[in-house]
């Protein structure tokens, strides 16, 4: 069936928010897991986060090309989903992630910072997707 949001080969989801983070393909747009792209749950969310362009802008802009070609994988683009779901899309909880709380208090927080408070290393997040790409015979 694919997202009603893509049309013509386009996805129509950017005209609302530009400057969300790219994926490297349109591969989910026209299959029937759709959903679970993050642009369209943002798109069709009564409400987002004051910071949502911010932060896609900080990721668009500093995450390493191999990060970004992988959100066009399930498992990264879970994380991402689950992250946005529980903290971008909530009005609830969208203050209590971290990131939204040092941009309130006028400080840049680290690209690697989650919103759970969590940070991630590249080095570890690049050597699970070797292991889980490639898994050890």
């Amino acid at each position: 069936m694919g997202c009603p949001l893509y049309r013509d080969f386009t996805r129509m989801c950017i005209d609302k928010f530009p400057d969300f983070l790219m994926f490297p393909t349109f591969d989910l747009c026209g299959s029937d897991n759709y959903k679970e792209c993050l642009a369209h749950l943002i798109y069709n969310s009564p409400f987002v986060c004051q910071y949502l362009n911010t932060c896609g802008n900080a990721y668009k802009k500093n995450v390493p090309k191999i990060i970004t070609k992988m959100l066009d994988e399930k498992e990264t683009r879970d994380m991402f989903y689950k992250y946005t779901a529980q903290y971008c899309v909530s009005k609830e909880n969208h203050t209590k992630c971290a990131k939204y709380v040092l941009l309130s208090e006028g400080k840049i927080p680290p690209i690697n910072l989650y919103p759970d408070g969590s940070k991630s290393n590249l080095i570890e997040v690049i050597l699970r997707r070797k292991l889980i790409t490639h898994p050890p015979e």
